[in-house]
């Protein structure tokens, strides 16, 4: 496994393994808008713990390439988030509250490059899902693939259409001062936009990397061997919009919440379609052994 060692590996489970353990508290109180004044700097606080988790998985499976394609995620978010904050460029006329703290030359929160992180890392474990075969297999791995890319963009901006409302009207984490009430929630079309090419930028950066991996892996002492635990991008990502459905849903916003039910029907229709495929495949040719 390129970069494993079982100290990486065991910090992963455990991230994970608190994460669970906070993810159904969370839902529950922001769902029910119970969270104590006090408690505001939790949401911050899980952004960042999902970004690291995702952060310290890519390290585990791609070592020295996951780790730079981390710093880089990081870094480029954060700086696409300054310009756009002080600017009004790209994303539109926003400015971050005072809810998530600390942050970075007091304008961009820490976790928001966290949360960068989290979702395109996130979005590539559903590009790999949409993936076919031979996109997938080792040959494949050696270059950048631009439909990984293209999908892991498109499911970025996907989660983004559900997190705007929730970040905006629920949390308050930002505020836009260009808001049209006429448009999605209040909020520019710029910011989606924008959302798009920054996924974009971030996406190929990760396939970038992830390609330089396995490049030095093939090439090198090492070779390229199965991933750890591949599924939990995926997870993260599932949870995450379930998260926000549930959310939205018990807030009243019901559009965005429809939207993010979509999703997770068209996700599920590509985990259960294959299955249900499988299986009747297998009980035909099953029958058609015993006749």
């Amino acid at each position: 496994m390129l970069g494993l060692t079982t100290r990486p590996r065991l910090a992963v489970a455990m991230l994970f393994a608190f994460y669970l353990f906070l993810y159904p508290g969370s839902i529950t109180l922001v769902a029910l808008d119970r969270v104590p004044v006090w408690g505001t700097w939790m949401g911050g606080a899980l952004l960042i713990l999902q970004g690291a988790l995702m952060g310290l998985w890519l390290i585990v499976n791609f070592g020295q390439w996951g780790a730079l394609a981390s710093l880089w995620v990081l870094f480029l978010s954060w700086l696409v988030e300054h310009i756009g904050a002080t600017t009004g460029f790209p994303f539109g006329s926003y400015s971050y509250t005072d809810v998530l703290q600390p942050q970075v030359f007091g304008v961009v929160p820490l976790a928001i490059p966290f949360a960068w992180l989290l979702i395109v890392t996130a979005a590539t474990g559903v590009a790999e899902l949409f993936l076919d075969r031979e996109s997938r297999a080792p040959r494949a791995e050696l270059r950048v693939r631009a439909p990984r890319v293209l999908i892991a963009t498109a499911f970025a901006l996907l989660l983004d259409v559900t997190i705007e409302p929730f970040a905006v009207h629920i949390n308050h984490y930002w505020v836009w001062s260009d808001s049209d009430p006429s448009a999605y929630y209040g909020i520019p079309a710029s910011n989606f936009v924008a959302w798009w090419f920054t996924s974009l930028l971030l996406s190929w950066v990760l396939a970038l990397h992830r390609t330089g991996a396995v490049r030095a892996a093939r090439f090198g002492p090492r070779h390229a061997a199965e991933l750890f635990w591949p599924w939990l991008p995926l997870t993260l990502y599932l949870t995450n919009l379930t998260m926000f459905v549930v959310v939205n849903l018990a807030r009243g916003q019901v559009i965005a919440a429809l939207i993010g039910s979509l999703i997770l029907l068209v996700i599920a229709g590509r985990i259960g379609i294959p299955l249900l495929v499988r299986r009747l495949r297998a009980r035909t040719e099953h029958e058609q052994s015993v006749s």
